[in-house]
């Protein structure tokens, strides 16, 4: 096996093969597969393409339901307000502490499915959500309200971090991106669809508490839909398997198949298959039923321990303090419409209710449909076709061109839906704002999870619990910040600083784009310390 120097960047992978990348065109059967599939029965990157595809539909399902429920009480503000007569500022104390808990929750659920395995954590995490909706319809008061979105917080916490680990232990490097993108959209899906359910329930079922009623009915069904068919995924691979790998797997002939080569099924550590079948290698375990709601994986308790705590020091790793902050901001955006288009919409000059409301949410849906696509299939040639031209290695880098045009879609988007509600013109105008920020959702989510696991794979748990548990700190803060800050500035001035902030944060990419291949030598030492 070749020894490639480059790849002792982290991050930095051989994912083409050479001879046909320098000078000429590349297809599908050039590509090598990172990580290496192993010999065990158990790898989940030996299952078949509708296996993969059924363990993405089911990750993709639970975000889209964890989205809707976390993002879709925002429509109800106003009954709620009335019926507790209370204020919209201690409902955002509720959502706050919603946001806080998606994050700090995260450093105890990764590590947790690490030791126990993502399955445990799944399905720990839908038995959470159930009660915190029964707290929720039964509320009496405000403060139970509050608490009950704390606790759902607490609950969903893995649909934000879980998932992107999923996907990366299920598929390769070069697919990476685009499911990825179909994991992000499906969390848009949820977060936009969700309040225009919410509206309809609301005002169709009599009362604003058969929200939080279908809430459980829907986890629910989630719940017993994972129990049943929710396969482990989580596999401890050999260093040299993995990603970081400085070795890259001998290759036969690039246009046969190893059972056409051999005579026998295919080997897992061939890195070169047939055209059709990149991305796939042919299982021989078959799909489980029902399987065991946990499995005990290596590791001591001080280990477990280390895992929580590290999230606090790998925050010192530039890009992930980076991603963080950027993937922070474009769901506190989010956040920030959910919170305050319920307050727009239903007084003068619009005087929507609460299933009108709802139906705003469509734009941003849209929105994200374009930038799932944009971040996921197009982001993955672009890495692929940027790698041809760099002699078949592949930086994360790659994968951040994709700010470059949401730098402005994106804050164009906040700067429009502030400006033209504050002024009560059409509602179309708002709602094309609301849509250009559903795109920049979609790009900041998929490209930014990508970014950063093709950057430190091998430590994609911790890696993606500080993002998020960075990124749900400054959504804590925005939220909890939002109400006051409107009412100094005004809204039209709120939305204008908030745009600018955003291109800050987002066109900050271009940095990395420069820099980032020599911020990731120097977290070298440090990466391979946790990977070892």
């Amino acid at each position: 096996m070749p020894l490639v120097e480059d790849e002792q960047v982290p991050g930095t992978v051989y994912i083409l093969n050479e001879h046909d990348t320098v000078g000429g065109n590349y297809s599908r059967t050039d590509i090598i597969l990172r990580p290496t599939p192993s010999d065990n029965l158990a790898d989940p990157l030996r299952w078949s393409k509708w296996r993969k595809l059924y363990a993405l539909s089911m990750v993709v399902t639970y975000s889209a339901i964890m989205g809707a429920v976390t993002n879709w009480d925002g429509v109800i503000y106003v009954d709620v307000l009335i019926e507790y007569n209370t204020t919209t500022m201690l409902l955002n104390v509720g959502q706050a502490l919603l946001i806080l808990m998606l994050g700090v929750a995260n450093m105890i659920f990764t590590p947790l499915s690490d030791k126990l395995g993502r399955r445990f954590v799944y399905l720990s995490s839908m038995a959470i959500v159930l009660i915190s909706h029964l707290v929720l319809a039964l509320s009496k008061n405000v403060g139970t309200y509050i608490v009950g979105h704390a606790l759902l917080g607490m609950g969903a916490a893995p649909f934000e971090a879980l998932p992107a680990i999923s996907i990366s232990d299920v598929f390769f490097a070069h697919e990476r991106g685009t499911m990825l993108g179909g994991y992000v959209f499906g969390l848009a899906f949820g977060s936009f669809v969700g309040p225009i359910c919410a509206g309809y329930i609301a005002v169709n079922q009599g009362s604003w508490r058969w929200v939080y009623w279908w809430g459980l009915i829907l986890s629910a069904i989630v719940l017993l839909l994972m129990f049943g068919t929710m396969e482990e995924t989580r596999f401890i691979r050999s260093d040299e398997l993995s990603e970081s790998s400085l070795t890259i797997p001998t290759t036969g002939n690039p246009n046969k198949s190893d059972t056409e080569e051999n005579g026998h099924q295919k080997k897992a550590g061939t890195s070169q298959v047939s055209d059709e079948d990149v991305g796939e290698v042919f299982p021989i375990a078959s799909f489980s039923f029902f399987a065991p709601v946990w499995k005990i994986f290596p590791g001591n308790l001080s280990e477990l321990v280390r895992k929580i705590w590290r999230p606090l020091t790998v925050s010192r790793f530039p890009p992930v303090l980076w991603c963080g902050i950027n993937y922070g901001t474009c769901v506190s955006w989010l956040a920030v419409l959910a919170t305050t288009v319920s307050e727009i919409f239903s007084i003068a000059p619009y005087n929507m209710k609460p299933n009108a409301v709802g139906l705003l949410f469509i734009a941003p849906l849209i929105g994200s449909l374009i930038g799932a696509y944009f971040a996921g299939p197009l982001n993955d040639k672009l890495s692929l076709f940027l790698a041809h031209r760099n002699s078949g290695f592949r930086e994360p880098e790659f994968r951040l061109w994709a700010f470059i045009p949401t730098s402005l879609i994106l804050p164009g988007g906040l700067i429009i839906y502030g400006v033209t509600a504050a002024h009560g013109l059409p509602w179309i105008a708002p709602a094309v704002g609301m849509g250009m920020v559903g795109f920049g959702l979609s790009v900041g989510g998929g490209v930014t999870m990508a970014y950063i696991l093709d950057c430190y794979k091998d430590i994609a748990g911790e890696v993606v619990t500080t993002i998020i548990l960075i990124r749900n700190v400054i959504g804590f803060g925005i939220t909890f910040g939002i109400q006051p800050w409107i009412n100094g500035m005004g809204l039209q001035n709120t939305f204008v600083v908030v745009g600018l902030l955003s291109f800050v944060v987002t066109g900050f990419s271009m940095f990395f784009i420069w820099k980032g291949k020599s911020l990731r030598v120097m977290t070298k030492e440090k990466y391979l310390s946790y990977h070892h």
